[in-house]
């Protein structure tokens, strides 16, 4: 990692409606967010970063659902690891992870693990009390949001100003139609306690650019209603036509999205 005063990085280790991990770190904290996937593929993804489960300060998790918590229980079985998470979510991870350190955060009260500054703030999605989050160190501003069906006033007011952006871009309007799914599941998805479509993520940006976003990494992306190239293309052809000089990616479903590296 090049030399920073004012730098934060992120990690993609897996994402999609299978499973979602990611990694952060700001000055001496690393971070996990979520654990949706093989205790030994979060290990292992970490062994890449350069990192073991015993160096991370904490766990942010954003809502219950498996998918961001599925490797969970065996991690902390052996490594109980601090967990963060909104007040609501507590009370089930008790018995998914009773030798972890539990903190309940408040949206939209900051919360400091070692250098990286979190806070939370309210997602809708169809789960007990979905957040997301915002991670600040020395300066440096990333915003983390996935599994949100609408983006709510408190979001646009809290990721104004960022460096970088995780964001959920899960489904085509037009796959998702032609997807063949129960009819029920793709009214939820395409709710508004369901997923941000590409369009709803490019009219977020939209409301959110200036030009220090430097960075967006595309996540959650469907892998029968969405393709990496359509949600590519359509963010990219925002980013063009509001002439800002940010990098777009998408993180992959399967293996791990290299370093990110962010300085304000």
């Amino acid at each position: 990692m090049q030399s920073h005063a004012r730098l934060i990085r992120f990690s993609v280790l897996a994402s999609s409606s299978k499973g979602n991990a990611t990694v952060i770190s700001g000055g001496d904290t690393s971070l996990l967010v979520g654990a949706g996937i093989s205790a030994l593929r979060i290990r292992r993804g970490l062994e890449e970063c350069g990192l073991r489960v015993a160096q991370l300060a904490g766990l942010c998790l954003t809502h219950e659902h498996r998918d961001h918590v599925n490797g969970l229980g065996v991690l902390a079985k052996k490594d109980p690891l601090p967990i963060y998470c909104s007040r609501y979510m507590l009370k089930d991870l008790r018995d998914i992870a009773p030798r972890s350190p539990l903190t309940g955060i408040e949206p939209g009260q900051p919360v400091r693990i070692g250098s990286i500054s979190v806070t939370a703030f309210c997602a809708s999605h169809d789960a007990i009390d979905p957040i997301g989050f915002l991670f600040e160190c020395d300066g440096a501003r990333l915003g983390y949001i996935t599994d949100t069906g609408r983006i709510m006033r408190e979001m646009r007011d809290i990721m104004k100003g960022v460096d970088a952006l995780y964001l959920e871009s899960n489904y085509d309007p037009d796959m998702l139609r032609q997807s063949g799914r129960p009819y029920p599941l793709i009214e939820r998805i395409a709710g508004q306690w369901g997923h941000l479509s590409n369009e709803q993520a490019s009219d977020f940006v939209r409301d959110i650019a200036h030009p220090g976003l430097k960075q967006i990494v595309l996540g959650h992306l469907s892998e029968d209603c969405n393709t990496p190239a359509l949600a590519l293309d359509n963010m990219q052809r925002t980013i063009d036509d509001l002439g800002l000089p940010t990098e777009v990616q998408c993180a992959p479903a399967s293996h791990r999205l290299p370093w990110v590296e962010v300085a304000h």
